[in-house]
């Protein structure tokens, strides 16, 4: 009776290569795929084959280290070949192993490495081939910075995992590759650093990984949603970061940095609020002008949050709070304007983000011209059509200017809908809405944790930490706290 899939997969190899053969190109598809190359070649009188995706391994090195190392060999006519005999007299490759799991041998066969299966012995010889195209490390894309280091990570796991050994070149720098996804398994990488890290910290997240069973997993965008605490939330719980330099940074103060294949950023946890308002280049710069930028990016982030939902429950609800010289402004400016204040700001919105999401997804040499022209024009028209107030694109002007301040992509994507919150708000209760809003923010925030670690940390719970929070005080000020700050624990 003929096997199903998943019984070839699980089985052990054979001692016939035969079976081990017809097993491979059953799994393999070898009558339709034809990326499944199956090279038949002799040693000594015993048959090998070795088996390997074109495009994902290099022809170069199976040629040069399989079968020409084979074919150079130095044994007897008769002798026994076995796994261990390959790997320590006749290939010539830094990394190999053997496997006797056919599921384990056909997973490493996918991702580029090359099987070598010997007639008489139930063990398959697995090397280091891969020779797929991947791009180039270059510049970032997300996180520009003025002063620092100028490289990104790209979709190579392996590249990814040397980018960061570049930067913590210590023999305590601890990389667990491990799979996740059932039926199409995705490689990830922890990294942490032996003896900083907190163990239970470690096994948290290794636990967390590990505990995956999607059929599949798209890369750490995936990874992300399927290890937070809270789903539900708006705000990242990990931080995102595309900089070898920060992740890098990360893990040096006892965090856990993850990485995966195909994916050009890193994923660092836990992390607090704190992390998500500080720029890769804050540490780059002398501490008087990284504290200016971060008191001027969280002036930015309140702006961003709080204007329109200021605005609007001020001008429906609070004018007596306005100066009469700029409530008169107000009310000359929107004397024409047909709509009321509520719709003219959920108009804008739209807009804003309208034209932003356009100019994101179109080519990117049209992308700037129509996000400028797009805006001047359809801002111009509207006001001067009567349909939106001068003075309100001015307010959601500014309040674009701050959400494009804040370093992490999708925390600003988590404000903007923060911001409807408030705006739906001050529109019903006008400043006790805002305040009612901003008090649900908070709570919110101080009820949220990251892989087990207070979302405010260190601020509340208060703990012991370094003078780096919101305003960067001198180096010399600063010491190794190992973590103490994200757990709590006194170095």
């Amino acid at each position: 009776m003929e096997q199903s899939w998943e019984q070839l997969a699980r089985a052990e190899l054979s001692e016939i290569l035969s079976e081990n053969e017809e097993r491979f190109k059953a799994l393999l598809n070898e009558g339709v795929n034809s990326d499944a190359q199956f090279r038949p070649f002799h040693m000594a009188g015993t048959r090998l084959c070795a088996i390997y995706i074109e495009g994902m391994a290099d022809d170069r090195k199976i040629s040069e280290f399989v079968l020409r190392a084979c074919a150079a060999g130095n044994v007897e006519e008769g002798a026994r070949i076995d796994a261990a005999c390959l790997m320590e007299n006749i290939l010539e490759s830094a990394q190999c192993r053997a496997e006797n799991r056919v599921e384990k041998v056909l997973e490493d066969v996918v991702s580029g490495m090359t099987a070598v299966l010997i007639d008489g012995c139930g063990e398959a010889v697995v090397l280091e081939t891969r020779g797929y195209p991947s791009r180039q490390v270059g510049r970032t894309t997300n996180e520009s910075v003025v002063i620092g280091a100028q490289e990104g990570f790209v979709e190579s796991l392996r590249t990814n995992m040397t980018l960061l050994r570049r930067y913590v070149q210590s023999p305590r720098l601890i990389t667990e590759c491990l799979s996740v996804g059932t039926e199409l398994p995705c490689r990830v990488c922890m990294a942490y650093l032996a003896g900083t890290a907190d163990e239970k910290l470690v096994d948290e997240v290794r636990r967390r990984l590990k505990r995956i069973d999607t059929p599949s997993v798209q890369g750490l965008g995936a990874v992300q949603q399927l290890i937070e605490d809270n789903p539900w939330s708006l705000v990242p719980q990990l931080l995102q970061t595309e900089r070898p330099d920060r992740a890098a940074s990360c893990v040096i103060d006892g965090q856990v940095a993850i990485l995966a294949d195909n994916s050009p950023y890193a994923l660092v946890a836990p992390v607090t609020l704190f992390h998500q308002l500080h720029a890769s280049d804050d540490s780059f710069s002398r501490w008087q002008y990284g504290s200016f930028l971060r008191l001027v990016r969280l002036f930015g982030i309140l702006i961003s949050i709080f204007l329109p939902g200021m605005y609007l429950a001020l001008t429906d609800y609070h004018m007596h709070l306005l100066p009469m010289s700029l409530l008169g402004s107000i009310a000359e400016a929107r004397a024409n304007v047909p709509f009321p204040i509520l719709v003219e700001i959920l108009i804008m919105e739209f807009s804003f983000y309208l034209i932003n999401e356009a100019g994101t997804r179109i080519p990117q040499q049209i992308g700037s011209a129509l996000g400028i022209v797009g805006a001047l024009i359809l801002g111009q028209a509207a006001v001067s059509a009567s349909i939106i107030s001068p003075i309100l694109i001015i307010i959601v002007a500014i309040t674009g200017l701050g959400n494009y301040a804040i370093p992490d992509y999708g925390f600003g994507l988590g404000l903007v809908i923060c911001r409807l919150f408030v705006i739906a708000c001050g529109s019903l209760l006008g400043l006790y809405g805002v305040c009612l809003a901003a008090f649900c923010m908070l709570a919110s925030l101080c009820a949220l944790r990251s892989v087990g670690c207070p979302y405010l940390a260190p601020v509340a719970p208060k703990r012991p930490h370094n003078p780096d929070i919101l305003l960067r005080l001198p180096l010399r000020m600063q010491r190794a706290m190992r973590g103490s700050w994200l757990y709590g624990r006194r170095t």
